[in-house]
């Protein structure tokens, strides 16, 4: 390791702004170390071999939401497949993408539909819950969730379930 830096991961990042943050976070990182490891005046530092990991490819079964895991795990998860692959879940047999969602309170059967109202739309996790902000059905263009619950959302009601 030549050089290194790091910045704070916030509530509101997802993959996208996380690359666009570390792609200047690296480009000033390289621009202050390169002159000095021209002239030969950086000393490398070899990397802890227990912090090293391996990152394979996401399968589609990863992009799946696990609606029995708790509120923050999903609303990380979502995060972390945003802007691609995409987190989804299934209603009536079709994916139904998930882009943005915030942990809220509730609780019920993981996957059901707590609330709906003309704005706001939660849905049960294994402990907690997520207000749904902007999905994305089969077939249909990414839209804010009061887009949705004013035309397919109709369709659903309290006590449908996702998964």
């Amino acid at each position: 390791m030549i050089a290194r830096s790091a910045i704070p991961i916030e509530d509101d990042d997802t993959v996208g702004s996380l690359f666009e943050k570390l792609a200047i976070v690296g480009r000033d990182l390289l621009l202050d170390t390169l002159p000095a490891y021209v002239a030969g005046e950086c000393q490398p530092i070899p990397q802890n071999e227990e912090d090293v990991s391996y990152s394979p490819n996401i399968s589609p079964e990863e992009e799946q939401i696990d609606w029995g895991k708790t509120n923050r795990h999903i609303f990380n998860h979502i995060r972390g497949m945003n802007p691609w692959p995409v987190a989804y879940t299934l209603w009536k047999g079709e994916r139904f993408k998930i882009y943005a969602a915030k942990p809220t309170e509730g609780e019920g059967k993981p996957g059901q539909v707590l609330e709906k109202s003309k704005n706001r739309f939660v849905v049960a996790t294994g402990q907690g819950a997520l207000c749904l902000e902007l999905v994305q059905p089969s077939g249909k263009p990414r839209m804010p969730i009061t887009d949705f619950l004013n035309g397919m959302g109709r369709q659903i009601e309290v006590g449908d379930s996702f998964g």
